[in-house]
């Protein structure tokens, strides 16, 4: 019974260990960018830092023509990505206030 209890313990163990090792450093969700987006903003997302990524990411969602969208990921160092994380803490990472961000970002063009 000890010895079963060992192997449940053992294989819990292991099995926890495997998990942990998927996230390897360096993997991103935009391993390609694009520094300029002309279309309809949506949406976007903010990716912090995190042990997968080095990087904050932005991915916008744009509207294109026959109500299809599509999420595209942004040049964090880019004019656009850098106006829009000034935006984002400006508004202390509110996801109810986005919009503003967006709004911010069609009056300007």
């Amino acid at each position: 019974m000890a010895f079963a209890l060992f192997l449940v313990l053992l294989a819990t163990g292991f099995s926890m260990h495997l998990n942990q090792a998927q996230d390897f450093p360096g993997r991103c969700s935009c391993p390609n960018s694009i520094k300029f987006l002309k279309g309809n903003i949506s949406d976007f997302q903010v990716l912090e830092k995190r042990p997968a990524c080095d990087q904050t990411e932005l991915i916008i969602t744009v509207n294109r023509p026959g109500n299809a969208t599509e999420e595209v990921c942004v040049n964090p160092l880019g004019r656009l990505a850098k106006a829009f994380f000034r935006c984002w803490e400006r508004i202390n990472k509110d996801e109810k206030r986005k919009m503003e961000c967006i709004e911010r970002k069609r009056r300007a063009e």
